[in-house]
């Protein structure tokens, strides 16, 4: 093989590798912290991190200082026969490619949040099988193209996308437990994810002022350990309240 032919193949090698498991990134880019959420959409807890945690980087200027990624799939399963198979359900699947595809074409992130945070505030506030139904409604307060969103979803790109992100979440290491699974310069967080401001500001060494949030977090307050959606677990039904309170 001869030394032009290998250095490309070196170089293919190695751009594979970069892309394939979000805990292969030692650091974001620019010296920022990279925040890598591993989610499914109608998980309860992923839904509360979002809504409630992830929503305060915007607000307190930790957002820049943080490369934020999204990964929709969390503990979703490929079958036998190719079928992505869904913690909670079809609806789940069929959000996780929706989110997927508004990251995918609007990589900044400024872009894509409000639009991830409005399916996960639906998520919060109504049943389970009622928040599919109601999508296409967080178009008209965020950023997005509803027709780019549908092509996309309903297109063989959604698949795509979402698959890639089961390949990145499979091939963790070390594997998810759970989700929220929360992973902060490759290091996950565990059950310590609520503490996810503190990290974050423990982790920045770049060339930035560290917005002076950092110096009055503490340790989230905590009566109960944080909640989780346990891989292997299924968790299907009619996403009823009582259904919610049985089950989650």
């Amino acid at each position: 093989m001869g030394n032009q032919m290998l250095s490309r193949l070196m170089l293919v090698v190695l751009v594979v590798i970069s892309c394939l498991g979000g805990s292969s990134n030692a650091s974001g880019s620019d010296g920022k912290v990279l925040l890598e959420f591993y989610s499914e959409s109608l998980c309860p807890y992923c839904a509360n991190f979002a809504v409630n945690y992830l929503s305060k980087f915007f607000q307190n200027g930790l957002i820049d200082i943080v490369e934020l990624r999204v990964i929709p799939y969390g503990n979703a399963r490929i079958y036998g026969g190719g079928d992505i198979v869904c913690q909670h359900g079809e609806d789940e699947c069929k959000l996780n490619i929706i989110q997927s595809c508004a990251i995918h074409h609007y990589p900044d992130v400024t872009q894509w949040f409000p639009f991830f945070f409005c399916l996960e505030k639906l998520a919060t506030d109504l049943p389970r099988n009622a928040v599919f139904k109601n999508w296409k409604t967080c178009v008209d307060t965020s950023y997005v193209d509803l027709d780019t969103i549908n092509s996309c979803f309903e297109g063989p790109l959604g698949d795509k996308l979402v698959r890639g992100n089961g390949a990145e979440t499979d091939s963790l290491d070390p594997p998810h437990k759970y989700v929220p699974w929360v992973v902060v310069n490759g290091t996950p967080l565990y059950d310590e994810y609520e503490d996810v401001e503190k990290a974050v500001c423990q982790a920045y060494k770049g060339p930035l002022s560290k917005p002076t949030t950092c110096n009055r977090i503490g340790s989230a307050s905590k009566t109960l350990k944080a909640g989780v959606c346990t891989k292997g677990l299924e968790r299907v039904g009619d996403g009823s309240q009582a259904e919610r309170a049985q089950y989650e």
